[in-house]
């Protein structure tokens, strides 16, 4: 139903990584403090949140609160998540958000030596919201909270669906082994290249398919067009195959009114665009992407299965990808067109060093705290 995939930028080297257009905060100081909070409570730190989003190593939409609020609303599956918050400084005074690390619930933060982050079929990346200048000290508190997680054998953080030449992978690769912490970055899928140059032979498929009626491109460029298009995304998903298999969206009330809600928020940060393509006004292909820059994900699409031979879809992507100078596109579609491509993703295991696992207690920066009951509501 929908087609998530993850993208990210390479980066080069073990330093704090600065990405381009994010600015670069001055290092956070003071003892780290430790917090966990069911995902829709916060709601309640949201610009704390944002801040923190925008200075992330790794920028990741899938979890900024335009996605994961409407996310742990509206789906059943996301409502039993924790996230571990990684402060710099106390509650009650001034503070920091320095990490934001969402957990499988399968995992108790505090019955278990491991923690694991959490992942989703809907998440293009599970990459964690890191402060890029402190990356280091932000796993360090975490694994060096020595019986917190339970049994003392392993303190271990294991990061699912992490890009493989990804700044975050490649941080904590660079930065691993001195704050004595290792890290392993497990085989993931392969990744499939970006379109040879020129593409396939979409010209030609666009004039076999205009012997029908006539063709138009439309891409959002307002907040209302940006929903209409999305119900018509959600029209066409609905007419073919997989409303014959009873899985398309508008057949679970839960799964389009977080898609309504999430594409309307991450819209108001420009981090979601939507096209059509139509033929005499009827669209035969349709497609949400989110992410803003030169990269994008491709989150959800739709194509009339009645000219699926002349791949509507991939000409539409293509136009996408050249009016809004999209350098990558990420996602999969149908059929033998390259106009996407996908990244290697893996697992990333850290995890202390042995040495300090036997030797003494390390400095604990922090404490675990559980927020009150109203502040959760809230």
């Amino acid at each position: 139903m929908l087609n998530l995939f993850a993208l990210n930028a390479p980066a080069g080297s073990g330093r704090p990584v600065t990405l381009p257009g994010i600015r670069s905060a001055p290092p956070a100081r003071g003892a780290l403090h430790l917090e966990r909070r069911p995902l829709l409570a916060c709601a309640a730190i949201e610009p704390e949140w944002n801040d923190l989003a925008a200075r992330a190593v790794e920028p990741n939409p899938f979890f900024e609160p335009g996605f994961a609020l409407p996310a742990a609303q509206h789906l059943v599956s996301f409502r039993d998540v924790s996230v571990l918050l990684v402060w710099q400084g106390r509650p009650g005074g001034p503070r920091r958000l320095l990490g934001f690390l969402p957990s499988s619930p399968g995992h108790r933060l505090f019955g278990t030596d491991m923690l694991t982050g959490w992942s989703d079929r809907r998440l293009g990346s599970a990459a964690p919201l890191i402060d890029g200048d402190e990356a280091g000290r932000v796993v360090e508190a975490v694994l060096g909270a020595r019986g917190r997680w339970g049994g003392n054998a392993r303190h271990s953080l294991l990061l699912p669906a992490i890009d493989r030449e990804g700044p975050l992978a490649q941080a904590l690769l660079g930065q691993a082994g001195t704050p004595g912490w290792v890290a392993t970055l497990g085989a993931g899928r392969p990744s499939r290249p970006p379109p040879a140059e020129g593409g396939p032979d979409l010209a030609a498929l666009r004039h076999g398919l205009s012997r029908h009626g006539e063709l138009a491109f439309t891409e959002a460029g307002s907040r209302q067009e940006l929903r209409d298009i999305v119900e018509m995304v959600l029209a066409l998903e609905a007419s073919g195959p997989l409303a014959r298999a009873g899985t398309a969206a508008l057949q679970d009330i839960r799964e389009t009114a977080f898609l309504r809600a999430m594409t309307r928020n991450l819209a108001r940060t420009r981090q979601c665009r939507a096209g059509l393509l139509t033929l005499d006004g009827e669209p035969v292909a349709g497609a949400i992407l989110l992410g803003k820059g030169p990269r994008r994900w491709l989150y959800a699409t739709a194509q009339d299965e009645r000219f699926a031979s002349f791949a509507p879809l991939a000409q539409l992507l293509a136009q996408l990808r050249r009016r809004s100078h999209i350098h990558q596109l990420i996602g999969a579609i149908a059929g033998q067109h390259a106009v996407t491509e996908t990244l290697a993703q893996g697992e990333l295991r850290l995890q202390r060093a042995p040495e300090l696992r036997r030797g003494r207690r390390p400095v604990r920066e922090g404490a675990f705290s559980q927020p009150r009951r109203a502040e959760a509501a809230g």
